[in-house]
């Protein structure tokens, strides 16, 4: 070969080489580029579904969430329809979601009963933009990114390495992490993953122990559009026990009879416990009844359970889902402490009655029929058209 041309030749094939190579790493989920931010290797027409707990949303009860990176506007932010599927509810929605960060911004449409679902997703998957955004990246060894507001110091960083696998796949990541006295709170990310893959971080507080504050992970990664999810129509049943948002007290409440019909009386049976499941006495508690769109139906404040039991009645004017929200004020006269309230909510339902209208359609088409027989002497089946008729 002619070294006048070794030089071109291999440069050529270096560059190629190298092209192929930046290529090849921008679709591989594990392209290392040492740093990481909320949202880093975003993809269009591709979507992530996660079950996330927050402390804050829902009380507590886990639901999952869909977003779908349809496509970015003229402004950079995308344009991603999402799904919530709480309790056999599904929810749906378009946010519009930051390129910086992936936070929710004006211009997105979603109903009012996924307001508080959509603020769970800030609370949690996108805890980490207040220290690495796409205008700040952070190392994924090394340095610390910052510090957490809060009782005590609170240093957040990369402390390690660890393979993870979810139901969403398996990972390489790098583990975020900071400790409030021997409480260690931990954010598994990926390198060119846009969400961390999983969480569990303890809410901040006074006394021990601390509640969980939010934990997710990832249930499915994919291309393309995905399928609408499908509400399971489940109905809860009694008895239903939840701890209070910092997990000081548990609620159960049990009602009787188990099937809530409208304008029949249901009793509702509210017990209460400490964190270790011992029954507490003179509870002093407010107890609250909301329609689907969160209107009062019925509000009874400073109430006491001495016994640590209290009963109410209620007789619902129509169908639909209902939710009792019950608070704890106090335990033997002392106060509830810290910044968070007490609360624990349920969710039930009200089976639907048959509707009246169709009561009186129904019975005015059998007197018809039956008129039509007696008047034309032919029976049902006839009447019908049946060949076998009686």
């Amino acid at each position: 070969m002619d070294t006048k041309f070794f030089a071109p030749s291999a440069t050529a094939f270096v560059l190629v080489f190298g092209i192929l190579a930046v290529s090849s790493g921008a679709v591989s989920a594990y392209a290392q580029s040492n740093t990481w931010y909320v949202g880093e290797g975003t993809l269009q027409d591709t979507f992530v579904t996660y079950r996330i707990e927050d402390i804050l949303t829902n009380d507590s009860v886990p639901y999952e969430i869909t977003i779908y990176f349809q496509e970015q506007d003229d402004r950079g932010a995308w344009i991603a329809p999402a799904f919530v599927v709480t309790q056999g509810k599904v929810l749906e929605g378009t946010l519009r979601l930051a390129d910086n960060n992936l936070t929710p911004l004006g211009g997105g449409e979603i109903p009012s009963e996924m307001v508080p679902f959509i603020s769970g997703y800030q609370n949690s998957l996108t805890f980490l933009e207040a220290y690495a955004s796409k205008s700040d990246p952070k190392p994924l060894s090394g340095n610390p990114w910052g510090n957490v507001a809060g009782t005590g110091a609170a240093v957040i960083g990369p402390v390690g390495t660890e393979t993870v696998t979810v139901q969403g796949g398996t990972f390489d990541t790098t583990i975020i992490s900071y400790s409030r006295g021997s409480t260690v709170n931990k954010i598994w990310v990926a390198d060119n993953f846009p969400y961390p893959v999983k969480a569990l971080v303890y809410a901040d507080v006074t006394e021990p122990p601390p509640p969980v504050r939010y934990k997710y992970e990832l249930l499915e990664q994919g291309e393309g559009q995905p399928e609408t999810p499908q509400g399971s129509g489940e109905i809860p049943v009694p008895p239903i026990r939840k701890s209070t948002v910092t997990a000081q007290h548990q609620i159960e409440i049990d009602w009787r009879p188990v099937e809530i019909m409208p304008r029949e009386e249901t009793v509702f049976t509210i017990s209460f416990y400490d964190n270790r499941a011992f029954p507490e006495e003179n509870v002093g508690y407010d107890f609250t009844v909301k329609d689907s769109d969160g209107n009062i139906i019925m509000e009874q404040k400073n109430k006491l359970a001495r016994l640590g039991i209290a009963e109410h009645n209620i007789i619902f004017g129509d169908g639909g889902g209902k939710t009792i929200e019950v608070v704890v004020n106090s335990v033997n006269g002392v106060t509830s402490p810290g910044d968070f309230r007490e609360i624990a909510e349920f969710d039930i339902v009200v089976v639907p009655e048959f509707p009246v209208s169709a009561l009186v359609i129904a019975g005015a088409v059998i007197g018809f029929v039956a008129l039509m027989t007696r008047f034309y002497g032919t029976s049902f089946g006839s009447l019908f058209g049946g060949r076998n008729a009686l």
